[in-house]
């Protein structure tokens, strides 16, 4: 873990790592070279939103690529509903639901070559593998970060003879990812607090003017 974090922050003050990008609840530092890509061909996409169980609400959220064309590499976040701990329990049911996303979802056959629990700041469950696409041979890597209430996915795609120059600015900017943590339990609780305030508030002004009334009431009734 030391040597990763030592990784990122040469990087980082090498300049390998751009400008902070922040998008749906989340904010991370892309490799330098990454770019963000044209949108449309994405709207709607579920590409590497990988989801053990499927039925869980999940899109892509960003596109970015370092160049145009065949030999260019792809890096994709996408945001699923519900918590992910990157628990050793959760390591392998999400290598399985990450081949079953390439081949159910994608038609690519993803043979995977490792899998690893990363820890840190923000732990996170790496499967590596490589895939055949369009007769070239790419390097993949999916990479699930823990985080509670929902959290993200990113798929970084590269031609396998570019993989081994890209990785150490791939895993240092995997570094810096952060989800922002979820706000409803916050929110719930101000408003439920609010709403207390209010009904207190409300009942002390009927039972002043019922006061009021009674007050007003008892002499004429005497």
């Amino acid at each position: 873990m030391l040597l990763s974090v030592l990784t990122g922050v040469w990087l980082s003050l090498s300049g390998a790592l751009g400008t902070e990008l922040r998008r749906d609840g989340y904010s991370f530092r892309p490799p330098d070279a990454f770019r963000m890509t044209r949108w449309e061909r994405y709207t709607g996409s579920h590409v590497g939103a990988v989801s053990e169980d499927g039925v869980r609400t999940r899109g892509l959220s960003a596109a970015l690529a370092d160049g145009e064309g065949p030999d260019a590499a792809t890096f994709l976040i996408a945001v699923v509903d519900g918590g992910f701990s990157a628990s050793p329990s959760e390591r392998d049911a999400f290598s399985t639901a990450v081949v079953q996303h390439f081949q159910r979802e994608l038609g690519l056959a993803l043979t995977p070559e490792r899998v690893d629990r990363v820890g840190g700041p923000v732990p996170r469950v790496e499967v590596l593998g490589t895939l055949r696409e369009a007769g070239q041979v790419r390097t993949v890597l999916v990479t699930g970060l823990a985080s509670e209430g929902r959290h993200a996915v990113v798929t970084v795609s590269a031609p396998a003879a570019r993989w081994d120059a890209l990785a150490p600015g791939v895993r240092a900017s995997l570094e810096t990812f952060r989800m922002e943590a979820p706000v409803t339990g916050v929110l719930s609780r101000r408003l439920a607090g609010a709403l207390a305030g209010t009904l207190a508030g409300a009942l002390l002004v009927s039972y002043a003017a019922w006061r009021r009334r009674r007050q007003g009431e008892g002499p004429a009734a005497s």
